[in-house]
């Protein structure tokens, strides 16, 4: 929002910082006549599978279509009319129910607990799979540590939020986003996937050169990163773990500051968080919201409505308007935290929250 002291991304501020290094770079890329599946492609995804702890990396159009190509792998393995279900937690951005709907699963929306993590029960039925959402940037490893031990290859991980500190658990594999609200953004769109399955690395690579390193036994689509985003990533990862030491430095600074403060920190309970957001509950949050803005801070809702709620969802099972996952979207209030931000803004901001309930 433009008349905002503080938006609540700071991409402009990250560019100014980077301008120099991202202009050498753009001509650097431009410069070879490869622009798409050239050297900056191959050292971007070197780079990715080290920092997660993973054997397999390829670049993706977005994060959406990276989780959409996990979820066709498990589909076209399939034949005969069976479709496999997976459990989807209720709190989450649209695109995670969207990429099974149009790989065409049978899905179950389920509670989360009260930070947004897919809640584990024993119960489940053993052939089921399940989808682990990093809500916020938490580290829900420790939260479904139990299916993820069991069969790792019954859970797909939806790292869009928190893929910096999955530290190896991917599941079967974990879908990465590079979105500009991201930790560690692309300069327009982006994504990955990562795996330990090289069946399913083989079909990523396959799908997204629509289809043509099987024959073309499936379909795919075209989803690549250019020379020139990747080239731009590469610049980013010099400092993206300075940004994510800044970050952590917000969340503790804010958690102890808000400590007595009619409000609850959704990212308290984590030893192990990517500060990809931080987000509060409170029973008051439109009227913190507009209190915000009014005094020079954009802060946003994610996410105003549980999966359950919108209409694509109807017809899947789903928890009811009395679950955790309903009651966390009427409440939930995420703060400007980006490592741009000045000690005084981060002071302001915790400033005008006890200000705001001291009222």
């Amino acid at each position: 929002m433009t008349g905002c002291k503080i938006p609540h991304f700071g991409l402009a501020r990250q560019h100014k910082n980077l301008r120099e290094e991202l202009l050498v770079a753009t001509d650097n890329a431009l410069r070879t006549g490869v622009w798409v599946n050239g050297p900056n492609t191959s050292d971007f995804t070197e780079w990715l599978a080290k920092r997660t702890q993973s054997w397999y990396a390829l670049t993706t159009h977005s994060g959406t279509q990276a989780l959409e190509i996990l979820a066709h792998f498990e589909t076209t393995r399939f034949h005969g009319g069976y479709k496999p279900r997976i459990n989807i937690p209720n709190l989450s951005y649209p695109a995670t129910l969207n990429a099974f709907i149009n790989a065409d699963w049978d899905i179950v929306l389920k509670d989360t607990d009260n930070n947004g993590i897919l809640i584990y029960e024993e119960n489940y039925n053993e052939e089921d799979y399940h989808c682990i959402v990093g809500l916020y940037g938490a580290a829900p490893q420790s939260k479904f540590k139990d299916a993820m031990d069991y069969n790792k290859s019954s859970v797909y991980v939806d790292g869009a939020q928190h893929w910096l500190v999955a530290e190896g658990n991917i599941g079967e594999g974990m879908a990465i986003s590079f979105d500009p609200t991201k930790n560690l953004p692309s300069s327009g769109n982006g994504g990955a996937i990562v795996t330990n399955n090289k069946d399913l690395y083989e079909f990523a690579v396959s799908y997204v050169d629509n289809g043509k390193s099987s024959m073309h036994n499936f379909s795919g689509t075209n989803s690549k990163l250019s020379e020139v985003d990747c080239a731009h990533l590469l610049v980013r990862t010099l400092y993206i773990d300075e940004w994510q030491k800044r970050r952590k430095q917000i969340r503790l600074y804010w958690l102890e500051q808000f400590e007595d403060l009619p409000i609850r920190c959704l990212s308290r309970d984590f030893e192990q968080h990517s500060d990809q957001k931080f987000v509060i509950y409170t029973q008051k949050r439109d009227e913190l919201l507009g209190y915000l803005m009014l005094n020079g801070i954009e802060a946003r809702v994610h996410y105003q409505k549980a999966l359950s709620e919108l209409p694509v969802a109807r017809p899947y099972p789903s928890p009811d308007m009395m679950s955790m996952s309903v009651m966390l979207s009427r409440g939930v209030l995420s703060l400007p935290i980006y490592p741009e931000l000045t000690d005084s803004e981060v002071q302001y901001i915790s400033e005008k929250l006890k200000q705001f309930f001291d009222k």
